[in-house]
């Protein structure tokens, strides 16, 4: 086993240093699933992929020390998922013991998996883009309005899919190569290397001009950290949609990962920056994309327009009650008001108005994958008229599924 290497002025750094030990204790611990993992296949040494994916792993447990005495993170988040991977991939093919009434017929420990039931790679192969039947669709994507796109990266592939919405169906058109956050995880908190799953927008579009040069061509700012990751207590910010540094390839050299941002090459970068809309642009981000049958997406469609709909006649109707039913309990809206001060603003500002209209426009409705369609987000630009005050508002709206059906239980702006 290999000691541990600390810099000799460790008594001296901040105790950022020694969350950043942390880091090897984790180290230490992989490092005994190794030897857990030798001794489980010592019988078994003709196993070469294997024994291969054993001694790559060791070698990545060296350069991961070697990070962390060098206190770069960076490197060591990513030595962290080569050594995971390779772990994997001895686990993928060490044997797995075969049943007792199996024992004394070793021919069907060769037996054919069942249909369906496929092991999946340890490290998945990049593909041009994904093959999705025509009446099928990506799992979180459910309308848009006409010509709109949208992106899902996808973070096991490392490719960035751009779809488009066109005969009420969204087509995919591109998949770009893209790199991620060193630490193959979900984001959590600031600085942990990782690229958050979820469903996000675009807040709007940086040129390369106003940013330091490893951002490229330019950027797409995402809002990370959204009203769910808040809810969960993630925290960070600055996960961006950017190209990369003049001159470099991405996915090779010192390109391999990012600190948290989708990256994609500049020419990419560009053919976007003509397609999406700076702000309001819809982005999923997925370990891996989920198909479904279109026939399943369009009843949630049909569900969704149907409360919102409902929603905004009970507004026009004046009776701030049965508004209010269309909301949860711990409703927060985009300022930060819960629901019973929401109730009490809505029941003063409502009760002398002479008539109220409300008008839903440009609506797109995603369902986060991660949340398995009990939770949806909807985006649309509200046009609200009364007798004594009028406003446009570009809003986010976040809806769960209850008993009782939907309900509003956050709101935010883009």
């Amino acid at each position: 086993m290999h000691k541990l290497k600390l810099p000799k002025n460790y008594l001296a750094v901040t105790s950022d240093f020694y969350i950043k030990v942390g880091i090897a204790l984790v180290a230490i611990l992989v490092v005994l699933n190794i030897v857990l993992l030798t001794l489980f296949l010592k019988e078994r040494e003709n196993n070469k992929t294997a024994m291969q994916a054993l001694q790559a792993t060791n070698k990545s447990l060296v350069l991961l020390q070697e990070s962390l005495g060098g206190t770069d993170m960076q490197k060591a988040f990513v030595h962290m998922a080569e050594a995971r991977r390779h772990i994997d991939v001895a686990l993928s093919a060490a044997p797995v013991a075969a049943p007792e009434k199996a024992a004394a017929e070793p021919e069907t420990r060769t037996a054919k998996r069942p249909a369906g039931e496929q092991r999946a790679p340890a490290t998945p192969a990049k593909t041009a883009g994904l093959k999705i039947a025509v009446d099928e669709t990506p799992a979180p994507l459910v309308w848009a309005t006409a010509g709109e796109y949208a992106l899902i990266g996808e973070k096991e592939s490392k490719l960035l899919h751009l779809f488009k919405f066109q005969d009420e169906r969204f087509v995919l058109i591109k998949s770009y190569p893209c790199i991620i956050g060193a630490n193959g995880e979900d984001k959590k908190k600031a600085g942990d290397y990782a690229t958050p799953k979820g469903s996000y927008f675009t807040l709007r579009y940086t040129a390369g001009s106003a940013l330091p040069e490893t951002y490229g061509e330019g950027a797409f700012v995402l809002n990370y950290p959204n009203y769910l990751d808040r809810k969960d207590r993630k925290d960070g910010t600055g996960i961006w949609i950017h190209g990369h540094s003049p001159g470099k390839v991405i996915g090779s050299g010192d390109l391999l990962n990012t600190k948290g941002c989708i990256a994609i090459s500049n020419d990419g970068i560009k053919e976007l920056k003509g397609l999406l809309k700076p702000s309001g642009t819809h982005v999923s981000i997925v370990d891996k994309v989920t198909i479904v049958k279109e026939s399943k997406q369009r009843e949630f469609l049909q569900e969704i327009r149907n409360f919102m709909d409902a929603w905004r006649q009970a507004w026009e109707s004046g009776d701030t009650g049965k508004y209010l039913t269309y909301y949860s309990k711990d409703f927060t809206n985009s300022e930060g008001m819960k629901f019973d001060a929401f109730r009490r603003h809505k029941e003063r500002v409502n009760r002398h108005k002479k008539f109220i209209r409300v008008s839903v426009d440009q609506m797109a409705i995603v369902l986060p994958q991660e949340r398995e369609r009990q939770v949806a987000v909807v985006r649309f630009v509200q046009k609200y008229r009364s007798s004594n005050f009028e406003i446009d508002s570009r809003k986010i709206f976040y809806l769960k599924k209850g008993q009782a059906g939907w309900a509003i239980f956050g709101e935010s702006a883009f």
